[in-house]
């Protein structure tokens, strides 16, 4: 993908300059001065932080919260304004000026803009026939201890499409499209729709990223923008020399101490101390994801790029999870509801295992696996794509076979992918939980030639009080 170079004359669109005299008195009789804005058309906003060169006067600045900058004391001349930032870099973007000539008593007023999605996109992106969408995930893959792009790597992102028919109930079925890093490590995937959740991954021989999660926003033409840093080294290795240490912050709570941190796929657990702190060492470097999580909180997971050349720190907020009980008359009326639906009389069969909404709602679920873990013969693990349901009494597991089969308000849900239950249903909409193994699954519930764990999940929106 070659590299976009923007400058300010003659592309308003992409980067502008406008220069007046005198704007702003300069700083000292017989000197100039130069003052600038660089906007963020992308995300909406100033580009905060970016580096600022001025050639020809050997000066470097960084941008204000506001996207400002300002330099006094020039002497009359020709210049030249060039900026650097990660967002540049990811997209790989130059963005500068033509030299420009600055006059004495005066200053030049410079306004240079990061280009809009839109125009990124229809820049780099080929026309598909069959596209999902208009948006696109673009980027660079580079190595995290020498910073030199990876060249050849497979760039995947994977998410899920919900359709729901008659025929086939609940359905999810998993999307999947890939990209090869050119030689400057820089990849593109194109066509993609707006308003999903999903997952982005590197891998170059045995060497493979965490699988991030990223979120396409609603606008029409989104574009998300990411570097992922893919170690050389095998990712078999769950040790190294990079360090991550920060802080987690529960929402509302007197003490962060307890909060429990670790880095998925590795074996490096630590818990914080009473402000919250932990620090985690002997890490692998590369583009990972923390899963932080406390008794009583909502569970976080966050990104992390690691690196031996510099140790990362983060700030994670865990949200107070607030359960809504509804009052006992409801309770009755729902109990009364599942009758209806035949979940009463199976109960009393005792071919299975069962949950009423009393029961669950005295465990203040925030997740479905909130309530699974404590069915007997379920286990819950955590993966890379999040908590998964498998059968401790021998049958496979949803990676080993789909062997957890569901269902949802009487209607078949498919699973896409190992993890992704608690994304569908949340946990406190659940009043009703069947449990069945093999044989003993009610005939509605079975599927030829399967021995599998089922799992009837009944919700408010069909038991309606």
């Amino acid at each position: 993908m070659a590299a976009l170079a923007l400058v300010a004359t003659n592309a308003p669109l992409l980067a502008q300059q406008k220069t007046t005299q005198p704007p702003v008195p300069a700083a000292k009789a017989g000197t100039s001065g130069i003052v600038g804005t660089v906007i963020d058309s992308l995300n909406g906003g100033y580009l905060s932080g970016a580096d600022v060169v001025i050639e020809g006067a050997k000066a470097t600045l960084v941008t204000d919260s506001f996207g400002e900058f300002r330099i006094d004391s020039l002497q009359p001349g020709t210049y030249r304004v060039g900026i650097f930032h990660p967002l540049l870099d990811t997209l790989g973007i130059s963005l500068g000026t033509r030299p420009f000539h600055v006059g004495a008593d005066s200053a030049s007023s410079v306004i240079l803009a990061v280009p809009s999605a839109a125009t990124i996109i229809r820049a780099t992106c080929p026309i598909r026939p069959r596209a999902k969408g208009t948006s696109a995930v673009i980027g660079h893959v580079t190595d995290p201890e020498s910073l030199e792009p990876v060249s050849g790597a497979e760039v995947s992102i994977a998410w899920s499409e919900i359709e729901v028919s008659k025929e086939t109930g609940i359905r999810q079925s998993p999307r999947l499209l890939r990209d090869s890093t050119d030689a400057s490590g820089a990849f593109r995937i194109c066509g993609l729709p707006n308003s999903m959740q999903a997952t982005l991954q590197a891998r170059r021989a045995g060497s493979v990223t965490a699988e991030i999660p990223i979120t396409i926003g609603d606008s029409e033409t989104e574009l998300f923008a990411r570097t992922l840093l893919l170690s050389r080294a095998d990712s078999g290795t769950k040790v190294g020399n990079a360090t991550v240490s920060g802080r987690v912050v529960l929402e509302g709570s007197l003490t962060n101490a307890g909060s429990r941190v670790e880095v998925v796929g590795t074996d490096v657990v630590a818990l914080t101390n009473e402000k919250g702190e932990f620090t985690l060492r002997n890490l692998p470097s590369g583009s990972h994801v923390l899963l932080a999580r406390h008794l009583g909180f909502g569970a976080e997971v966050v990104p992390v790029d690691l690196s031996s050349r510099e140790p990362k720190k983060v700030t994670i907020k865990l949200p107070k999870f607030v359960a809504v009980i509804d009052p006992v008359v409801v309770t009755a009326r729902r109990v009364a509801s599942l009758d209806n639906v035949g979940f009463t009389r199976r109960k009393k069969a005792g071919f299975g295992y069962y949950l009423d909404p009393e029961q669950i709602q005295r465990m203040h679920p925030n997740h479905i696996t909130d309530i699974l873990r404590h069915v007997p013969g379920l286990r819950v693990s955590y993966s890379p794509q999040g908590e998964v349901v498998s059968s401790s009494r021998g049958v496979s597991s949803l990676s080993g076979g789909s062997c957890v089969q569901y269902y949802v308000d009487d209607m078949p849900w498919l699973s896409a992918a190992p993890g992704d239950v608690n994304n569908f249903v949340n946990g406190s909409e659940v009043v009703g939980v069947e449990v069945y193994q093999g044989a003993n699954t009610p005939a509605q519930y079975s599927r030829a030639m399967q021995d599998c764990t089922t799992i009837v999940l009944w919700t408010k929106f069909k038991i309606r009080s």
